[in-house]
């Protein structure tokens, strides 16, 4: 029997330590926060001053609840947004493993005869491509996020009463700000507008997939309700709010007969990639530590069966037999109460790992207590 428990400990130690894994995401050291702005361009240089704005209340909100932000801003009026001096910052930066890469760039953009879409910086383009290239050779970072409203053009638009007063951007929640920049790891790399379309905006409220990105995060869009907030859902709700505002948008007569002569009846943003859920958030993860509850329960069962036939060869009294069945399924009864309790508590569970630090230590404090008490 005491074989039996010392499997059960090790069963346990092995289910709950699975879900310490999936749960405990790493907190993040620094984030490096680059803003590129075009802000002295005659046509969008008002607007993208907005951007700027609602992007430095946004790392503040982060620096203010999370950890530390080290902020570069390239201004288009000070000669400092050009190609180089964005690939050159990149090249400069030193990152730890757990901390973040922001990148922002506000400004035009477009596409060549040869569909390769760029960023338009002063004296020469520069071509996502590279731009991407370049963001992978960084080392170590967790987390990098990349988010370009470009392509924009001035908009006469109806301007709601109530938009004047949604420029200022509402102090982040803790949790939304923890599940989107501690509790994700790869790469977030987003733009305001499909190939051959514009990225509009305006005076008031700046780059529409800007405000609507920023409205997204103070919404907490949790779609599928399940207390963890992804980039993913973040941006399907921003890309459904631009393409709202452009329907809802009036513009003038030439820009109309532009949009319909290169056949623009949209501004859909458009997503390259998303990182990925750390912790328990991620259905795979949940799908995978209940495959191990399954394969601790059928061995402990397994062992238990070679147990009690062990001791019915060696002629065991009765009593000895039903006092190890007894225990043997107490103890199963225990494996399958915790698996059942972690499936019910799953989104308590993902948001607070230390329940499950606490469960280790009682249950093995349980069996240790009636570890003479086993034959």
């Amino acid at each position: 029997m005491k074989t039996l428990k010392s499997v059960s400990v090790i069963a346990l130690l092995v289910i709950l330590m699975s879900t310490i894994v999936c749960v405990i995401s790493a907190d993040a050291q620094t984030v490096h926060a680059l803003l590129v702005i075009m802000d002295d361009d005659p046509r969008i240089g008002t607007n993208v001053k907005v951007d700027r704005k609602n992007i430095v209340q946004l790392l503040g909100s982060i620096e203010n609840e999370l950890c530390e932000v080290k902020s570069t801003t390239l201004l288009s009026s000070k000669d400092q947004a050009t190609r180089e001096g964005v690939l050159q910052w990149i090249r400069n930066i030193h990152t730890e493993k757990n901390d973040i890469l922001f990148i922002y760039y506000a400004g035009h953009g477009g596409m060549n005869e040869k569909n390769q879409t760029f960023l338009v910086t002063e004296g020469k383009w520069l071509f996502r491509s590279e731009l991407v290239n370049a963001i992978e050779q960084v080392k170590s970072p967790r987390l990098t996020l990349l988010i370009t409203d470009c392509c924009s053009s001035l908009v006469t638009q109806k301007i709601d009463p109530n938009l004047q007063s949604s420029r200022s951007m509402t102090r982040l929640t803790e949790k939304t700000l923890r599940n989107l920049f501690l509790e994700h790891q790869g790469f977030l790399h987003v733009t305001a507008a499909t190939e051959e379309q514009y990225g509009w905006s305006n005076v008031v409220t700046g780059g529409w997939f800007t405000k609507n990105l920023m409205d997204a995060l103070n919404s907490n869009p949790d779609e599928n309700r399940d207390s963890f907030l992804t980039w993913k859902e973040v941006f399907e709700t921003a890309r459904r709010n631009t393409e709202k505002t452009f329907s809802q948008a009036t513009f003038t007569t030439t820009q109309l007969q532009d949009m319909k002569q290169k056949g623009i009846t949209s501004q859909t943003p458009k997503a390259y990639s998303f990182p990925t859920p750390l912790g328990v958030g991620s259905d795979d993860d949940k799908e995978t530590v209940n495959y191990i509850f399954l394969a601790v329960v059928l061995f402990t069962l397994f062992i238990s069966i070679r147990i009690s036939r062990n001791l019915k060869k060696q002629y065991a009294s009765r009593r000895r037999l039903s006092s190890h069945r007894s225990k043997s399924w107490g103890i199963v009864a225990i494996e399958v109460l915790t698996w059942i309790l972690y499936n019910i508590f799953w989104t308590f569970v993902s948001s607070n790992w230390w329940v499950v630090v606490i469960s280790i230590v009682l249950i093995l404090i349980i069996l240790s207590r009636r570890t003479n008490r086993y034959a």
